[in-house]
């Protein structure tokens, strides 16, 4: 719970006898409140609280001091200020009289489901799903080594439901964006990463209906390795980097094993970078004959079209980015 301190001076005679403080945003299920602290002994404390269009007293008798006393209403989050008046008698006979305004907002008055979140490079749309209308979003770009790239207020004026937030800053520099999204007096925050790399690489050429990686051509497997290292360093520290491998045939052979065999070649390429000491997550697809590289006919031995996708990101190759959406598996 975050208590909000006020000082007041009333008086001479009264100054810094009493603090006060009331929580600025109640979370699910707690109710607002006043907050009192005496700094020396009450005798008599009368409060009342307008809120709601009603009016709540409460009084108490000999508070030491250094005592907090909590004075609660009823949660309803459309109401989000109320009216304090506090009269406190002090042992020594002396009275003070104040006012307190005060203006709160709730906490989980929106939230934000990102299960299904998605981003548009075309687009330049990152798309989640929110239980309240959402007024604006503050958003903030970080490229590699978390440097500030842009910071903007966008309107948004969507909602509840999925709604579409906008990049700022160049979407091939962005690697994360931080968003604050205002729905009137709440608000609820996130963190996405749009970013992706295609790791530039040799591909290895596999034998025809092979997925075996021939040894003549692990050295291009090796230069991969090099490349996704000098990507940790850039950005590992930012978002965590995964390794997406999309597996590709030629046309030769049925469409159905053409498929089972482009997983099977994803997956050596895996297990080879897994066995040579690269640990982060890696994930694997066989695309079979959708992502031809040299465009052919059926039934066409291409070399060209016997390789492997490598991309790297924080989430799944985003729509915009060329490779389909697809369940990939983990290594």
């Amino acid at each position: 719970m975050l208590t909000l301190l006020l000082a007041f001076l009333i008086d001479t005679a009264a100054a810094q006898d009493i603090s006060f403080g009331y929580t600025p945003a109640p979370g699910p299920g707690e109710n607002p409140a006043f907050l009192v602290t005496p700094e020396r002994t009450i005798t008599t404390l009368y409060v009342s609280i307008e809120v709601g269009g009603k009016t709540l007293e409460f009084n108490k008798k000999n508070l030491p001091a250094g005592q907090q006393v909590r004075f609660e209403w009823p949660r309803d989050t459309k109401v989000t200020h109320a009216d304090a008046f506090l009269r406190a008698t002090f042992a020594d006979g002396n009275v003070t009289e104040t006012n307190v305004p005060i203006d709160y907002q709730f906490k989980g008055q929106l939230s934000i489901d990102l299960s299904k979140a998605t981003a548009d490079l075309e687009a330049k749309t990152v798309t989640v799903s929110v239980t309240s209308t959402v007024d604006q979003a503050e958003i903030i770009a970080y490229g590699a080594h978390k440097a500030e790239l842009d910071r903007r207020v966008v309107p948004i004026n969507a909602g509840p439901g999925p709604i579409a937030v906008p990049f700022v800053g160049d979407p091939s520099e962005v690697v994360l964006l931080d968003v604050k999204l205002t729905a009137g007096n709440a608000w609820s925050g996130f963190t996405y990463s749009p970013w992706f790399l295609n790791i530039p690489h040799e591909d290895v050429l596999f034998a025809s209906d092979s997925a075996d990686i021939p040894a003549n051509e692990n050295y291009k497997l090796d230069y991969t390795l090099e490349q996704l290292r000098d990507v940790l360093d850039k950005y590992g520290a930012i978002v965590p980097v995964k390794l997406y491998i999309a597996g590709c045939t030629d046309t030769v052979g049925d469409a159905a094993h053409n498929k089972d065999l482009s997983f099977r070649r994803a997956q050596s390429i895996a297990k080879w970078l897994r066995a040579k000491g690269y640990t982060q997550p890696i994930y694997y697809y066989g695309f079979g004959e959708a992502l031809l590289a040299a465009q052919t006919g059926d039934g066409v031995d291409n070399p060209l079209n016997r390789r492997a996708l490598y991309m790297v990101g924080a989430n799944p190759p985003p729509a915009g980015s060329g490779i389909p959406a697809a369940s990939w598996k983990a290594l």
